[in-house]
């Protein structure tokens, strides 16, 4: 048994859902009144957890191609663009929906966002007031694509539309199993005839929207799947067939809800209590939650964590009582002979530490070699800031090849050398601030002889460079034309001659605790 709330942009509805279907237990206006009256109603139950199913207008739905990158560095990346997309909101969802299939093979990532934040964050404050854990924020458009199952499309363009409370036709896109985009189109209730008319515009739209995004081609037919009641879907049967690229079908919504095991659901063309029971039918990760308003959640999972230890805990013990009793006897005995080995052991080792001969400058050394030890693992150089450094960088100029390169720690960033470590009252002092210094030794794969537009390409590589975070300084060493004035030039300025590989050389510093780029 679970609870949901289903929200809009003008009503919330707590739902109870369990393994047979979904139960409105009651609708509220989005006001003070309304939020008033659902805090009564959840005051009626145990401090359970709620989980938050936004169906909003305001939801908007960005695909973007990112560098292909893994691990921490795929979150951070991702995580840092949808902040530029949607810089008004912190309710904000990545995910990768693809992969390019030429060039670099970049990442094909769908972000979404609620971009009125006074949709959500009144509902929000009142939860937290209350301290009811909520679980997290969930988008009913990417829970929409669980449809396709009972809907055995086998189209690899689909569109979902549903009929929303409080007057809305949700439509979603649907590509390769995936969602790619979403709207919210407000209605008004209409007749069956009407209904009709009102599918065939959006749909009309709709194709053409996706076309100007690039999200379906001109070439590929459009399957719509309208999920209503009985009257509508009559209508929706009766309608004449225009033909084209565009193939309407239309699905009873309560036989969608009975393969999916909805047990009763009515014939209405409401399709929000099947969203609640398609959310709470398979676990879910949060979308759109950000980490403070899941504090309650957290703290309500330790404490049944907790419960579920002790109850364990007890049963364990009551358990290892009858085998403590019969083994009592045998552990006794282990015990005396386990003592009588440590004693002969502690014996052995004072008497041959007696034998061994102590210098003092001995001890002194090992002292410091302690305290350096602290001191470095107190200030460890992070070599993943350095290679996540290089590789975005090598990756952005395809014409660069690394061969080498060395690194050291340094107190100052203008060492040419290892750090200095000095004694000072026989301590090892250690700086508290130390720099990574690295030097990079690379060449252009595909040098064409013109030195002007090699410099040109690796001062970009070093400005880019210089701009990332942590950087303290990043400067050219070596450039493939020596430009020094007691030797003789050689080699062209803007000709195309001999094919060589140029060899250039970087010095680059970064602070050791800035944080990862």
């Amino acid at each position: 048994m679970a609870r949901v709330l289903y929200i809009t942009g003008h009503s919330v509805t707590l739902y109870r859902v369990h393994r047979k279907g979904a139960e409105a237990l009651g609708r509220f206006a989005c006001s003070d009144a309304g939020y008033s009256e659902l805090m009564q109603l959840l005051s009626d139950y145990n401090p359970q957890p709620v989980a938050i199913l936004a169906d909003l207008i305001e939801e908007q739905f960005r695909e973007e191609t990112l560098p292909h990158t893994l691990g921490r560095d795929l979150s951070n990346l991702h995580a840092r663009h949808a902040g530029k997309l949607f810089r008004a909101t912190p309710f904000r969802y990545h995910s990768i929906v693809g992969r390019q299939r030429d060039g670099r093979r970049d990442d094909q990532v769908l972000f979404s966002a609620l971009t009125n934040r006074d949709n959500i964050e009144p509902l929000l404050t009142v939860l937290g007031e209350a301290r009811v854990p909520v679980k997290g924020i969930y988008s009913l458009p990417i829970i929409t694509r669980r449809l396709l199952k009972p809907l055995v499309s086998k189209s690899a363009n689909v569109l979902i539309v549903t009929e929303q409370p409080d007057g809305g036709l949700r439509e979603t896109f649907i590509r390769d199993g995936l969602v790619h985009f979403s709207r919210l189109a407000p209605i008004s209730d209409s007749s069956a005839d009407d209904y009709c008319q009102i599918i065939k515009a959006e749909v009309g739209k709709m194709r053409r929207y996706l076309n100007s995004l690039r999200l379906l081609p001109p070439t590929q037919s459009l399957d719509v799947y309208a999920l209503g009641d009985s009257t509508r879907v009559e209508a929706l049967q009766d309608m004449p067939e225009e033909g084209g690229d565009i193939i309407i079908h239309a699905v009873h919504l309560s036989h969608v809800a009975t393969l999916l095991g909805f047990a009763g659901h009515q014939d209405t063309q409401f399709s929000d209590a099947l969203f609640c029971y398609l959310f709470q039918a398979r676990p879910t990760g949060n979308h759109y939650a950000p980490a403070p308003h899941l504090r309650h959640w957290q703290t309500y999972k330790a404490r049944f964590g907790l419960r579920a230890a002790a109850w364990l805990l007890a049963v364990g013990s009551v358990t290892l009582a009858g085998m403590n009793i019969v083994d009592g006897l045998l552990i006794e005995r282990e015990s005396r002979q386990l003592s009588q080995v440590a004693g002969q052991v502690n014996h052995d080792y004072q008497q041959a530490t007696q034998e061994l001969p102590l210098k003092p400058r001995e001890a002194i050394a090992m002292r410091e070699a302690l305290h350096m030890a602290d001191r470095l693992s107190a200030y460890p150089a992070d070599l993943k800031q350095l290679y996540s450094l290089l590789g975005t960088g090598f990756v952005s100029q395809p014409n660069f090849s690394m061969d080498n390169f060395s690194w050291f720690v340094a107190a100052n960033p203008a060492a040419k050398a290892l750090t200095e470590v000095r004694k000072d009252h026989g301590q090892v002092q250690i700086s508290e601030t130390p720099y990574l210094i690295s030097k990079v030794r690379g060449h252009i794969s595909h040098f064409n002889g013109s030195y002007r537009q090699a410099h040109e390409e690796i001062d970009r590589l070093v400005s880019w460079i210089t701009a990332q975070p942590g950087v303290k300084s990043a400067e050219v060493i070596s450039r493939p034309l020596n430009t020094r004035t007691d030797i003789d030039l050689q080699g062209g300025v803007d000709t195309t001659g001999e094919k060589e590989n140029a060899q250039f050389e970087l010095r680059i510093v970064l602070e050791l605790k800035h944080e990862p780029v």
